[in-house]
């Protein structure tokens, strides 16, 4: 009789050890999915991002031509300042429609929130910039270069949520 009983004793420990073994087989498991799908979510970011301000870079240009300008050491005056302006606003009104339209991917929808804030933002900022240079006199785009910095701190959130290293929204748009 205690032959059996030991042999039971034993079974039962095995079985017991078995089923850990499978639990943490198990845990490895779903710790490896997350860490895939973290992972595949921060490439996604990463690309949706470079897409982004790709996309940017190459509306903005007659806008970034006009900061560079006013900013420089001999300002343009009068007719030419005005034309200027003029390319600029066209330029951020078009920086405006492409961050709009620009579509986030399915796989980022734990990031659709902040992305979609960020990109509501970021328009904002554009639409801030046409709307002042199209004002008569001197455009003053400081609010609107405070609305990019607010949309620069909310991307930059985003990217540390996802692990990722922030980057300079304001530099990867005007650099």
């Amino acid at each position: 009789m205690k032959k059996i009983w030991f042999l039971g004793l034993g079974l039962a420990l095995l079985l017991v050890g078995c089923s850990d073994a499978g639990s943490e087989e198990g845990k490895k498991e779903e710790s490896a999915d997350t860490s895939s799908a973290n992972t595949d979510a921060a490439g996604e970011l990463m690309d949706f991002y470079l897409n982004l301000t790709t996309t940017i870079n190459g509306t903005d240009i007659d806008l970034n031509g006009y900061e560079a300008a006013v900013g420089g050491e001999a300002p343009p005056t009068g007719d030419e300042l005005a034309k200027l302006a003029d390319s600029a606003a066209a330029s951020a009104e078009e920086s405006a429609k492409a961050v709009e339209n620009t579509e986030v991917p399915s796989g980022l929808e734990d990031y659709k929130k902040d992305i979609e804030e960020f990109k509501s933002t970021l328009a904002e900022s554009y639409n801030m910039k046409a709307e002042a240079l199209k004002a008569e006199g001197e455009a003053d785009l400081t609010e609107a270069d405070e609305k990019m910095v607010e949309a620069e701190n909310q991307i930059k959130a985003i990217l540390d949520k996802a692990g990722l290293v922030s980057s300079s929204l304001v530099n990867d748009l005007n650099g």
